[in-house]
C-alpha cells in the first residue's frame, strides 16, 4: 500500500510540475485544446483531395543544396527578381508551362513555393504541372518567407529560362 501511496504522489506531482512548466515556455501549449504542426493551422497551406503533396523547409533544404529537385517560384517576376530560391525558375499561375517543362522533368521531385502561408497560387501551379505528367511536385509549407527565415540558399536576378512576360 505504501508503495501505492508513492506512486499516485509522484504521478500527481509530476503533472503539476509539467502544467506549471508549461505557463513558462514562450510558447505554452493551450491546455484542454488540440495541438497541431504548423502547416495544419488554419491559413497555411492545406491538403485538399488532389492538392499537391507538402513539404517542409528543413525537407527541402537537403534537396536544393544537392540539385535533387527543381524549385518553381509561383510569385510576381519582380518578387522572383529580387530574391528566389537558388536555381529556382519562375512560373506564376497562368503563366506558360513549356518554357520551363524540360528543366523541371529532368529532376526527381519539383517543389513549387509562394509568397504566403496560404499557398494559393503555389497550389494553382503544382496542378499545373501535374496536369503537364510531372509525377512528384509538392509544395513548400511556408512559403517564401519561412525559407528565408531558417536559412534557405537564395539568390536574385531574372529567370533565363521563363517566357517573356508582357506586363
Amino acid at each position: 500500500m505504501d508503495t501505492l501511496i508513492r506512486t499516485v504522489l509522484l504521478g500527481a506531482t509530476g503533472v503539476l510540475l509539467g502544467i506549471a512548466g508549461n505557463g513558462f515556455t514562450p510558447h505554452p501549449a493551450p491546455l484542454g485544446k488540440p495541438v497541431f504542426a504548423a502547416a495544419e493551422l488554419p491559413g497555411t497551406c492545406s491538403d485538399s483531395p488532389g492538392a499537391a503533396a507538402r513539404i517542409s523547409v528543413e525537407e527541402a533544404k537537403p534537396l536544393c543544396v544537392s540539385c535533387t529537385a527543381a524549385f518553381v517560384d509561383a510569385r510576381t517576376p519582380a518578387e522572383y527578381a529580387a530574391g528566389h530560391i537558388t536555381s529556382a525558375v519562375h512560373l506564376a499561375p497562368g503563366e506558360p508551362v513549356a518554357p520551363v517543362l524540360g528543366a523541371l522533368r529532368e529532376k526527381s521531385a519539383v517543389i513549387v513555393y509562394d509568397r504566403d502561408g496560404n499557398c494559393a497560387a503555389a497550389d494553382q501551379v503544382a496542378a499545373e504541372l501535374q496536369k503537364q505528367g510531372l509525377r512528384d511536385v509538392r509544395v513548400l509549407t511556408g512559403a517564401w518567407p519561412e525559407w528565408l527565415a531558417r536559412g534557405g540558399p537564395g539568390e536574385s536576378g531574372a529567370c533565363t529560362l521563363c517566357a517573356p512576360v508582357s506586363r
